[in-house]
């Protein structure tokens, strides 16, 4: 799970879905969005928390707790920068 391919599940839910992950992905591509996302609904929807979803994430993406915090950043800026 690299972050371009997070960013391409991120387009694909903003532009398809009203920015909610397919269910046809991975569950740990399906949280990533989700958190990217801050799809709070999509979490509950799969039982998830936002620490439970980070640490499948963390653990799927092989990052730790720190690194976690700029990958999510440099996702969420890649797609702000698209959307100006």
């Amino acid at each position: 799970m690299t972050k371009d391919e997070i960013i391409e599940r991120c387009r694909w839910a903003r532009d398809h879905n009203e920015n909610h992950p397919s269910q046809q992905w991975s569950t740990g591509e399906q949280l990533a969005v989700a958190l990217v996302l801050r799809d709070r609904s999509w979490l509950e929807w799969t039982d998830h928390t936002t620490e439970t979803a980070t640490d499948l994430v963390c653990e799927r993406a092989g990052l730790s707790a720190f690194e976690f915090t700029g990958w999510l950043n440099d996702i969420r800026a890649a797609l702000e920068t698209e959307q100006r």
